[in-house]
């Protein structure tokens, strides 16, 4: 069914009910404990991280991953110019100062070959799930450059590389995003994956105010309160389960929109095969129109990001990116919610067939 929110509705029914009734009625902790690491263990296991560590949000991810990273006043970091705030403003919070890089023009993820020798940490991101082709060298190379890489992985969940390896395991850390619009969600909350155990456990501290031990007030490092809720990890657990589902459906409206809008418009190079899109992207011109004309039948749609530079707080570090300004211009997120079926696909098409007439 089409909704003036269509772009965005979370997929739950009586599954999450019921296991978040149970859970609430077992007498459960409800603050973090042990259907949090049962999340945390079945987020490793899709993934293939070692460790996982469930917060409160995507953003306060990416800000814990900055404070793992150390982060020092005034040193420089690399993040693309397409990307959410919340990517860097954890590390713009401790001091950091963003070098915001242009993208590639087929990825649209950051331009590699633009990333400045003198940023320590890297923010790499996978907006809907996509990476070049080459990320995994690219990302390797970085590394064993003595860069510390952050994938900001928040829209990539069921998203993986030509080999087979999941988006947000092969940088440093990676964060999850498991907010309302994502692939699945828990209402709000994140997750920071990564393959090194002492990251791990600074992570596990930095989210509990810097306690490092498991019992009294001991506080060795400088922490917060990024702790997650059982009760949250109640509804995500068989949302865990629906993955593979959503999944697929999310594939298969994408080449629905494919079949509908052939020689319409341009779509964003997206590889079905390893990739799972939270929406389907076009490019097309006079975009701002088109949204509203969409909007006037009730159909729910969303612009793609503009450039990190456009926006009034991060215009102070504004640079060049013609690449991101293209597409900020042209881009639009279309309808993706899971009970689109094709003949509600086809309507949305026929609006943006008339809209390219």
């Amino acid at each position: 069914m089409i909704t003036p929110n269509s772009h965005m509705n979370p997929v739950y029914g009586k599954e999450e009910v019921d296991s978040v009734t149970d859970y609430i009625n077992s007498g459960g902790w409800i603050m973090e404990h042990t259907k949090t690491r049962e999340l945390e263990s079945k987020i490793c296991e899709f993934t293939g991280a070692k460790y996982a560590h469930m917060v409160t949000s995507a953003t306060t991810g990416l800000l814990c991953a900055s404070m793992v990273a150390k982060i020092q006043p005034g040193e420089k970091f690399a993040v693309s110019a397409y990307t959410q705030a919340a990517t860097c403003n954890g590390a713009i919070l401790m001091g950091g100062i963003p070098v915001i890089v242009d993208v590639d023009p087929v990825s649209y993820c950051i331009n590699f070959d633009k990333i400045p020798n003198d940023c320590r940490v890297i923010f790499v991101s996978a907006i809907n799930g996509r990476y070049p082709k080459y990320v995994e060298n690219r990302i390797k190379s970085l590394r064993e450059a003595g860069k510390i890489v952050i994938e900001d992985s928040a829209q990539a969940l069921g998203s993986r590389t030509e080999n087979d390896v999941h988006c947000g395991t092969m940088g440093d850390m990676g964060v999850f995003s498991f907010g309302a619009p994502k692939i699945i969600t828990t209402g709000q909350g994140g997750c920071i994956v990564t393959n090194n155990k002492e990251y791990s456990d600074e992570i596990v501290a930095i989210k509990n105010f810097g306690r490092t031990v498991k019992v009294g007030e001991v506080y060795n490092v400088m922490g917060l309160n990024f702790k997650f809720t059982d009760l949250q990890a109640s509804f995500g657990i068989p949302q865990m389960k629906k993955l593979p589902f959503i999944m697929l459906h999310k594939k298969q409206l994408f080449r629905w929109y494919k079949k509908h809008l052939k020689n319409k418009v341009d779509f964003i190079q997206t590889d079905l095969d390893h990739v799972t899109p939270t929406y389907p992207e076009i490019l097309v011109s006079k975009r701002d129109k088109l949204v509203e004309e969409l909007r006037e039948e009730k159909i729910g749609c969303r612009a793609v990001y503009d450039s990190l530079c456009n926006q009034p707080f991060h215009s102070k570090w504004k640079t060049a990116t013609p690449v991101t300004d293209e597409l900020a211009s042209r881009g639009l997120h279309l309808p993706a919610q899971f009970d689109l079926r094709e003949e509600d696909v086809k309507k949305i098409c026929d609006v943006i067939k008339n809209h390219a007439a």
